[in-house]
């Protein structure tokens, strides 16, 4: 693929040094002259020395030929811009932004850049991952949905019982499950068993209802 990075900074080299090892055509856009001569040094690819927004470098950057623009700069104003020069002016197939006040997503969004990732919100959900037993892999859907990982616990009400019968919310898809070292695609008739770890896509209103599925039963009695 042909690639263009937009921003020379640590997520834009980063994912650089991702990119180059698999084979891609990778181009880096950085308008800070000092630090676009020092990557011009450290990576072999096209480094440019321009500004994201102006037409001019992108025709530089062969955008019109691109099958994908980054935009990960630490200014919104000038992911947004060149994500919608990218997308509506040179009609690049694969258009993502990245978005650094998760506040301006809903911006994002209505100028009509769906494909945004906002690093301080995966920082966020990293952490809150690492405090429960569920972990939400990405949130999909204009953040109507999230895909999750849970682990069923061995009283858990959707335990031993079939998909079909589990008492799934609509619009709740399980999508894989890891049982040992295997990983099943399930239909209807797969049964859940205690200890398997479920990825499951479910609508933002319904996860509350899908993790009591997961859950130990609470038990009730006299001391």
């Amino acid at each position: 693929m042909y690639i263009v990075i937009i921003g020379g900074g640590r997520v834009g080299t980063d994912l650089a040094k991702l990119l180059l090892p698999e084979g891609h055509d990778v181009v880096l856009m950085e308008k800070d002259e000092e630090l676009a001569n020092t990557l011009s040094k450290e990576f072999d690819a096209l480094i440019i020395e321009g500004d994201g927004t102006d037409l001019e470098y992108l025709k530089d950057a062969g955008l019109n030929k691109a099958d994908a623009l980054v935009a990960v700069t630490g200014d919104d104003k000038v992911n947004l811009i060149a994500a919608q020069l990218a997308e509506k002016l040179f009609k690049v197939p694969t258009v993502i932004a990245r978005v650094n006040n998760p506040k301006n997503e809903g911006v994002f969004s209505n100028l009509g850049i769906e494909n945004t990732v906002s690093t301080t919100r995966a920082s966020a959900m990293q952490i809150k991952n690492s405090l429960g037993e569920s972990k939400t892999i990405l949130t999909v859907g204009g953040k109507e949905a999230q895909l999750m990982d849970i682990k069923v616990k061995e009283s858990a009400p959707i335990a031993h019982k079939k998909i079909k019968t589990a008492g799934l919310p609509k619009g709740c898809i399980i999508v894989s499950i890891m049982r040992g070292d295997r990983t099943l695609i399930p239909d209807g008739e797969t049964q859940i068993k205690p200890d398997d770890n479920v990825t499951l896509l479910a609508r933002l209103n319904t996860v509350d209802q899908v993790k009591k599925l997961f859950q130990e039963k609470k038990r009730f009695g006299l001391m």
